[in-house]
């Protein structure tokens, strides 16, 4: 009796401890596991001891100096495999060969759908208990609409975009994403879904047509159904790449289109016209962030989101890309039902 009674406990430690893999809400305590998890996982990496992850004032959570810190001062050090580029997508024992694939076939744009894809089936999987080397930093990326305050356009309903969006300036570019992330639904549930549904313990795998013999074992039957969930985190996948995702000139795999990566912790940096750091990528892939000018105690540490394309970027762009508009606190959807001359053509004065 006392045996059952442990096993219970332990099934439903067990079971406590998955459920809170699942991001609820932003938290300073999640991203403190953040921190630990790259300092733990990643000898090589480095977080500035007189950094934190706090709740910030233009919403969400943000990094912000415990100490002053010197300009030129080393903040981060993020080391190539810390991030999630192209290496892990393509060389993935379970999807790789599919994606692959996929990329060979279907030309530009099909490495961001792998890369969105990638992210979906080790985010599913870890928070259904498997062991995965991102989950900690997947934990707190925003997969659901107003978390760390992600407001992105995708996450809308169809009747919200024809509500406060037709007659804009981005009404056909937010259409038209929309639209590309449900093709990349479709495409993605055969890829990984059966990883999914193994996580799950819900999919069979075929047995050998003579036993005792692999290669006589069919290949696996196609995935008709949506997978539950799938689709849901694949919208959330392409909001994180499209807000969060940086260049990857380091990257050597990818041919014929820009190569992007996700790098943890200097994706917590909220933007500012005026940013606090720069960074750059050593000859080892590293990436290494410092202090472009003297910070106070107390101060948010800023970055300055796609500074080769902002000046050049107009404001309703920047809100299908990034989900806001820079400099305006307002709820966007205030600014829409006002008809600001951000989103709408002015009327010609009479």
């Amino acid at each position: 009796m006392l045996h059952l009674f442990n096993t219970f406990f332990t099934l439903l430690a067990l079971q406590s401890s998955i459920s809170d893999r699942r991001p609820k809400s932003s938290t300073a305590e999640s991203y403190g596991k953040l921190l630990s998890w790259l300092d733990d996982t990643f000898p090589n990496s480095y977080v500035n001891p007189s950094v934190v992850i706090a709740p910030s004032e233009v919403g969400g959570h943000g990094i912000f100096a415990t100490a002053d810190i010197k300009e030129g001062e080393l903040l981060f050090s993020i080391p190539r495999e810390a991030c999630i580029a192209s290496s892990a997508i393509l060389k993935d024992k379970d999807t790789g060969k599919a994606f692959q694939t996929l990329m060979k076939k279907a030309g530009p744009g099909s490495f961001t759908v792998s890369m969105a894809g990638y992210l979906v089936k080790e985010y599913l999987c870890y928070i259904e208990g498997e062991d995965v080397l991102f989950g900690p930093y997947l934990a707190t990326l925003p997969w659901k609409r107003q978390i760390n305050s992600q407001e992105h356009v995708l996450f809308w309903s169809d009747s919200e975009v024809e509500e406060y969006l037709k007659g804009t300036f981005c009404y056909r570019e937010c259409l038209d994403l929309r639209s590309e992330v449900q093709v990349a639904k479709k495409l993605l549930n055969s890829i990984i879904g059966p990883s999914i549904l193994k996580a799950r313990g819900e999919w069979e795998e075929e047995k050998p047509l003579i036993p005792g013999l692999a290669f006589t074992k069919p290949p696996p039957a196609a995935i008709k159904e949506p997978v539950s969930g799938l689709g849901r985190a694949v919208t959330g996948a392409f909001v994180i790449l499209l807000t969060r995702a940086f260049d990857d000139d380091f990257d050597s795999e990818i041919e014929g289109e820009d190569a992007e990566r996700l790098i943890p912790v200097l994706d917590m940096l909220n933007h500012a016209a005026e940013p606090s750091v720069t960074y750059n990528t050593d000859e080892n892939g590293t990436v290494e962030v410092k202090a472009r000018c003297s910070i106070m105690s107390g101060d948010e540490i800023y970055n300055r989101y796609r500074e080769e394309e902002e000046l050049n970027m107009p404001y309703h762009r920047f809100f299908s890309r990034f989900g806001f508009v820079p400099g305006v606190s307002e709820p966007i959807q205030n600014l829409l039902k006002d008809k600001s001359s951000i989103f709408f053509a002015k009327r010609k004065e009479i």
